[in-house]
């Protein structure tokens, strides 16, 4: 089954970086980069908070453009051009396809991050010698890294569900508000769960309050993976605690994947 995966992850892998966008997408991150130290020079008040946060939400964002404006329309295409015809009229199943494609896609967006990271970890540094700006006394080069880990994993979470809603939709623009609406309420639920009930809006028994927890369990809860806050002002942070998220992220990334290969078995293309 692996040497006929490998081939489907090599052609996407190929495809993408045959495609003009992603460097685009590169450039504009390093653009931003640089922004981001001249910006920085404009505040007079937590430059490290500022300079750490930018550099960060710079490779989230990068890879988000990958995921809504390259990988959903990579893959509507595939379907709506009928390119899947040739692949799967070579000895490889729907199963093959859809594993190989996500591995594609995924080392683009881990590469991306790669360099994005980088260059933000250079614009940091870059903003220390330019501005004496000082960091963080808790701050840490490890966990800055970690942050970049764990923002590449709900990537791939995402991108697991663009596959999901690809597969699901028979449109684009259809995957892609899907895809958005998901990310949206990843990133808020726990937030708006926590001010709900820190403000006593709702009871606890409240049917709003059951909703959202039952959404909970079936949308990813995708700011378990942001940690740019706590790393950009140094605040007590153990490492060891993300164990479980990074299960859950790899564990919700199998599922979304098998959720796909099912419903793609089943789509008459």
């Amino acid at each position: 089954m692996i040497h006929k995966i490998f081939p489907v992850a090599h052609i996407t892998f190929i495809d993408c970086l045959r495609n003009k966008a992603l460097y685009g997408i590169l450039f504009m991150g390093i653009v931003l980069f640089g922004i981001n130290i001249i910006f920085t020079g404009m505040f007079s008040w937590d430059l490290s908070k500022v300079a750490v946060d930018m550099g960060l939400s710079t490779v989230s964002f990068a890879g988000l453009i990958l995921i809504f404006f390259f990988s959903i329309q990579m893959m509507s295409n595939d379907m709506d051009k009928k390119t899947i015809y040739l692949i799967l009229s070579r000895p490889v199943s729907k199963s093959e396809y859809i594993v190989g494609k996500f591995i594609g896609l995924s080392l683009v967006i881990l590469i991306s991050s790669l360099v994005l990271g980088v260059c933000a970890a250079f614009s940091v540094w870059l903003s220390t010698m330019t501005i004496n700006l000082q960091l963080a006394e808790a701050f840490s080069w490890k966990l800055f890294s970690l942050s970049i880990t764990l923002q590449t994993l709900s990537l791939l979470i995402l991108l697991s569900l663009a596959f999901l809603w690809v597969m699901v939709s028979s449109h684009s623009f259809t995957a892609f508000l899907l895809t958005l609406m998901t990310y949206f309420v990843g990133q808020n639920m726990e937030n708006v769960k926590n001010i709900i009930l820190s403000t006593k809006l709702m009871s606890p028994d409240s049917i709003s309050i059951k909703a959202i927890n039952f959404a909970s369990w079936i949308l990813p809860n995708l700011s378990v993976f942001n940690i740019k806050t706590i790393i950009a002002h140094g605040l007590p942070f153990d490492a060891s605690s993300m164990a479980a998220p990074v299960v859950y992220g790899i564990s919700y990334i199998g599922i979304c994947l098998c959720l796909s290969i099912l419903v793609f078995k089943k789509r008459e293309i």
